[in-house]
């Protein structure tokens, strides 16, 4: 804020513009502003000379109210602090000691309180906004991922709809519907197995493993948020050596490739009346796709009115090959413990001397000892244990435990024994 004129300054404003100086330049002499020199000679030609007079003293709020209405104020919200302005002002009314007063507003009831910061309604920081993802810039470098929950079908039954989509190749890789339950219920979730096998079906299709695989935040992908834990998930990821990126929280658009996709097969196949069972509008989607993809021409920007496999003929080509009857041993799981060594979890022991560590139902015994006390987790590869630890520098091992539901049959959802997949889902085979 700049400096008050002093009312010497003013005096000399007015003398030299009566000498016939601009206000720009007596603006420029003293450091002040045009305006500023401009409102003292008004205020002068007014007859109000150019003397300061503070015409307010200090600003009381609700000061034309009775002071007992004040007093019933701060009575009524000390008494009940999560009661905001209307309602106080309701309950004003209700007083029979205040019948007959004059009442303040909701406005000037919130001023009031305002006035104490015991009363102000705390601000919630915003937690710092994640910068977008890099776009991808090849084929078959990220396929983004994404489900439509819900699809009710003409025999009563819903679906969810999973699509996976190339946005640098501008095709779908794979659309596939899961059951979910019958109509006029909660639709049921998509699990981590009918997920895994939507994946597999697009890269047996393909002959390729992308590089990253894009999805949202749901906690089937990105695991509980209050254990901080790797969903399986992504530790099937990892494990096949594919990058998982999450778009921002309550940023779809950062999947746009894929939320279109989903419109184009809801108006292509979903939205036929031939679609009147799971079995039916998968065959229809099975069509769609290769139509999509190798048969009519498209509007993307990338295909110049082309299908996108004769606009893209990157798309057959295998930059990490897959093939179904090595779905086994392209997964590494020396990966999967790499990566979880590289963590620190933290846990309150239950009062039976246990934390869950990977799941819900994941228990861990570490002793009635610790029982509602912290204890800090490590992953140790060398021999697949978890090691508990009891203060955060993690140096004072408390106790080792074998990992569970970690091995490679869990992670993957494969069968035990290394095996041919019956998967011949046709599609481009070089």
């Amino acid at each position: 804020m700049a400096a008050r004129t002093t009312q010497e300054q003013r005096e000399a404003f007015i003398r030299r513009h009566a000498s016939g100086e601009t206000f720009g330049e007596i603006a420029q002499a003293y450091g002040v502003s045009w305006s500023c020199v401009r409102f003292w000679w008004r205020h002068f030609l007014r007859g109000q000379g150019v003397a300061t007079h503070y015409v307010h003293g200090p600003h009381r709020l609700l000061v034309r109210f009775a002071p007992i209405v004040r007093y019933v104020i701060l009575r009524l919200r000390l008494t009940h602090p999560h009661w905001g302005p209307r309602r106080l002002r309701y309950h004003l009314t209700q007083r029979p000691s205040l019948v007959g007063q004059r009442l303040p507003s909701v406005t000037q009831i919130g001023r009031y309180l305002h006035q104490w910061t015991r009363f102000r309604r705390l601000v919630k920081r915003r937690k710092p906004l994640r910068e977008q993802l890099a776009q991808p810039t090849r084929i078959h470098q990220c396929w983004q991922v994404d489900f439509k929950i819900g699809i009710a079908l003409a025999d009563g039954t819903q679906v969810n709809l999973h699509t996976v989509h190339d946005p640098v190749g501008e095709v779908c890789i794979v659309a596939r519907v899961t059951p979910a339950g019958p109509v006029g219920r909660k639709p049921r979730r998509v699990h981590l197995d009918e997920l895994q096998t939507t994946l597999r079906l697009g890269f047996c299709r393909w002959g390729t493993l992308p590089e990253e695989v894009q999805t949202d935040n749901e906690a089937l992908f990105t695991g509980n948020p209050t254990e901080r834990f790797p969903a399986r998930f992504r530790l099937w990821l990892v494990g096949l050596g594919i990058r998982h990126q999450t778009i921002r929280p309550g940023k779809p658009t950062d999947n746009a490739a894929v939320e279109r996709n989903h419109r184009t097969l809801n108006e292509y196949t979903v939205n036929t009346r031939e679609a009147r069972s799971l079995a039916t509008l998968q065959h229809l989607l099975d069509q769609a796709w290769y139509e999509l993809a190798f048969a009519l021409p498209s509007y993307a920007h990338g295909c110049a009115g082309q299908p996108p496999v004769i606009a893209h003929p990157e798309l057959l080509h295998q930059p990490r090959p897959y093939q179904a009857h090595l779905a086994w041993t392209l997964f590494d799981l020396q990966r999967v413990d790499r990566f979880l060594a590289q963590f620190t979890w933290s846990r309150k022991v239950t009062t039976s001397g246990q934390v869950s560590v990977g799941g819900q139902h994941h228990y861990y015994s570490v002793g009635r000892t610790y029982a509602q006390q912290q204890v800090w987790i490590r992953f140790d590869p060398a021999d697949r244990h978890f090691v508990f630890f009891a203060d955060a520098s993690v140096t004072q091992a408390i106790v080792r435990r074998p990992a569970h539901h970690l091995t490679l049959a869990e992670i993957t959802g494969l069968p035990q024994v290394p095996q041919q997949l019956a998967l011949d889902f046709g599609g481009p085979k070089g």
